[in-house]
């Protein structure tokens, strides 16, 4: 399993990479506009949180094809290879991840809300997937179905078409990256529904493992521990 923040905030990339587990930072325009500073500095600042061997999803602007294509390539010029560029599955942006991928380059395939959109994605050889869970819910479809029904189209193909086999070993390895999250509900949902890879906001990061009883739990345990042994610790004890 792979947990993103989805952030550019220093302060919430700091507190969640020394907590969690977690694979790496997704950004968007929105998120990186957020922050109003210098653009090549946000990215570098959060590989110095995280580390170079982590990886950041960084989004193209361009509305062409060229456009992005050029883009991208000075990303990675930029930043170097574990930065996996975002291009939304646009016309133009499917034409851009077709050569892209050719040549080598780590693509997350943004913006989808349909299965289809994956399905292409996965045709023009995106690594990552990103389906917008809540904005699909958000306009009475269903996110954690797009997901569902991704799999299920390439578990159909896989096993009458070999090249198919291919495609689906690696959104396997991961990649449908779910996105897009309101609640703790929702990523659990699209886990359940096959995704292996989820990029959460720092509100609902911090929810994930929250549980009243846990807490509970803990101050029983103290409460109990303090009665017989007082403040000592296992440190003073053995």
């Amino acid at each position: 399993m792979e947990y993103f923040l989805d952030t550019a905030n220093l302060d919430e990339i700091k507190k969640i990479n020394d907590i969690f587990p977690i694979k790496g930072v997704t950004t968007n325009p929105s998120i990186i506009a957020k922050e109003n500073r210098n653009f090549k500095e946000i990215i570098n600042d959060i590989f110095s949180i995280i580390g170079k061997e982590k990886i950041i999803h960084v989004q193209a602007v361009g509305n062409t094809a060229e456009f992005l294509i050029k883009e991208v390539n000075l990303l990675r010029d930029t930043f170097g290879e574990n930065v996996y560029v975002k291009i939304p599955v646009t016309f133009e942006g499917i034409k851009a991840m077709k050569i892209l991928t050719k040549d080598g380059h780590k693509i997350t395939a943004t913006g989808i809300l349909s299965p289809q959109q994956i399905i292409m994605a996965v045709e023009a050889g995106a690594e990552y997937m990103a389906p917008y869970i809540n904005r699909s819910d958000n306009i009475g479809e269903n996110g954690i179905e797009i997901v569902k029904e991704a799999f299920k189209i390439l578990e159909i193909n896989k096993k009458s078409d070999v090249e198919c086999q291919e495609k689906f070993k690696r959104i396997f390895e991961p990649k449908i990256l779910g996105a897009s999250f309101k609640n703790v509900r929702q990523v659990h949902e699209t886990m359940l529904a096959g995704s292996k890879s989820v990029t959460v906001s720092f509100d609902v990061f911090e929810k994930l493992i929250y549980h009243p009883y846990t807490d509970w739990s803990m101050d029983k345990f103290n409460s109990d521990w303090e009665k017989v042994y007082g403040n000592k610790t296992l440190l003073e004890l053995l």
